[in-house]
């Protein structure tokens, strides 16, 4: 089992006694690790100096020598070091890429309304170009929340519009290509994924579903009835709701890599 890191860091100045000269400052860092095996107490002790003059470049022995830097190096680092580390948000395993389409895959619950987008991008029954701009939608609402450009419902709302324009799209593909047996209902498998998909992001964005998505049928001449799916399989307020487990991992990763932007920043 491995040791937990406990539970107290203390930092204190003091004069390094071995180096004399004027301007260097250390900092002696002890970290207190209990092994819950053995119920042992040890205490890891280092010290890191640096020369006040050039503006906190470690000088000494021990400096960031023997504390966990990312990276496992163990090296370089300044007096900023341990407390960034103990500051690490969790989890953070490394570097997050917050944009793309496919952003959380497999993060989402498999009857929600993103993980149903996701899914529609490579869906073969779907017309490339509706294909393609459920592509852009999503990758699109991505970029918004990941850089804060639009607020939160903002980019819901612009997400359904173009899953709106993605779903019209796909109904001017069937009007140009109808099958040989008529699809139930006057829906061909495509639309109806691609409108359930809509239903689904609908009902988790909070909006009215009736204004926003029962009016749009009916300019299509499309029923509810023919789709036979419920107004809304996961609701706002759903923990499974995917558009705010979306907005929940964009905003851990924006935490951890603002931590390493720092951890980097101090050369830690």
């Amino acid at each position: 089992m491995k040791a937990a890191l406990a539970l107290v860091v203390t930092l204190f100045a003091c004069a390094y006694a071995n180096h004399a000269w004027a301007g260097t400052q250390c900092v002696t860092v002890s970290t207190k690790v209990h092994d819950e095996k053995t119920g042992q107490v040890l205490t890891r002790t280092q010290q890191v100096c640096w020369d006040t003059a050039d503006g906190g470049t470690p000088i000494g022995p021990g400096a960031g020598g023997g504390y966990p830097l990312p990276g496992g190096s163990g090296e370089g680092g300044n007096a900023a070091c341990p407390l960034l580390m103990l500051q690490k948000p969790d989890p953070c395993l490394g570097p997050q890429i917050l944009a793309g389409a496919a952003f959380g895959q497999g993060q989402y619950h498999p009857g929600s309304g993103l993980a149903a987008a996701i899914t529609n991008i490579s869906n073969a029954a779907l017309a490339p170009l509706t294909r393609t701009l459920i592509s852009n939608a999503l990758a699109v609402h991505t970029a918004s929340l990941a850089t804060g450009t639009v607020p939160y419902q903002t980019a819901n709302t612009n997400l359904l519009n173009d899953i709106k324009f993605a779903c019209s799209a796909q109904r001017a593909y069937d009007e140009l290509h109808p099958p040989l047996t008529p699809w139930t209902g006057g829906i061909s498998p495509a639309l109806r994924a691609c409108l359930g998909m809509m239903s689904r992001i609908s009902g988790e964005s909070g909006l009215s579903f009736g204004s926003f998505f029962i009016d749009w049928l009916n300019t299509m001449g499309v029923s509810l009835a023919d789709l036979n799916v419920p107004q809304t399989l996961i609701n706002w307020f759903a923990p499974e709701n995917s558009l705010r487990v979306k907005n929940d991992l964009l905003f851990q990763g924006m935490r951890c890599n603002a931590w390493y932007r720092e951890v980097l920043r101090n050369g830690c």
